[in-house]
């Protein structure tokens, strides 16, 4: 097995700095309802049924926290440990999208270097889901091809749907190919509104922070117009 090989996920919040700059009270507002999801999230107890094992997040992942971006690292890079950051990766998207906070993520797995006494983090895994997850244009969660082999190569599945899939990434300009992890089928059961959802629907928590859907740039109006058709292709 390679040393520090980690699994590696980079979540951030959608339109903070401009949020930041416009009222940074109501920024700190929405940071803090991050963090309260990343604590829910980190709580979080898992069993697997094909294995019967049991664990819980905080032994299996560590999370850091930079102003709105939060990382989270395993402890090494087994299948026990992509199952665990992909389950509470989608599990803070879950929480964060029910206190109206909307984040997009990416995954990556490779080497990653960390000292947690002098918070020392760097390594390309890290690059990667970084820009995996900010090159995205949508509230969802982005996955390299790696992490998207073995998922596929260990059958991981939610139900009958596969967790990590392939998928139409949006990005400036258009789309590419790519890989995302299912949240939709994943959360099936959390979705409150009915499919086929709209983008309005989808944009209707976060109104309170970032003004009228019909006001927002069209740039962003289309991170939300993306975000409804995954969960419209996934959801059903």
């Amino acid at each position: 097995m390679l040393k520090d090989q980690h699994f590696v996920a980079h979540i951030d919040i959608l339109g903070m700095s401009k949020l930041v700059e416009k009222d940074p009270a109501l920024a700190w507002d929405l940071l803090s309802l991050l963090v309260q999801a990343r604590n829910d999230a980190h709580r979080t107890e898992i069993t697997f049924l094909d294995t019967a094992e049991r664990i819980t997040t905080p032994n299996q992942i560590w999370a850091v926290t930079f102003s709105d971006t939060i990382v989270l690292f395993t402890k090494f890079a087994s299948l026990t440990d992509l199952r665990a950051i992909v389950i509470m990766t989608t599990e803070l998207l879950n929480k964060a999208l029910h206190l109206c906070v909307p984040v997009r993520a990416g995954i990556a797995v490779g080497t990653f270097f960390f000292n947690l006494q002098e918070s020392m983090y760097a390594g390309p895994a890290l690059i990667e889901a970084y820009h995996l997850g900010e090159e995205a244009q949508w509230i969802g969660i982005t996955t390299s091809e790696e992490v998207y082999r073995r998922a596929s190569e260990a059958n991981f599945q939610s139900g009958k749907a596969d967790v990590v899939v392939r998928a139409y990434i949006p990005i400036k300009g258009g789309t590419r190919d790519g890989y995302a992890v299912n949240w939709p089928a994943i959360l099936r059961n959390s979705i409150g509104a009915k499919l086929p959802v709209c983008a309005e629907q989808v944009y209707e928590g976060f109104a309170q922070y970032f003004g009228p859907f019909e006001a927002l740039p069209p740039n962003e109006r289309a991170k939300y117009e993306h975000t409804a058709w995954f969960i419209n292709q996934m959801g059903t």
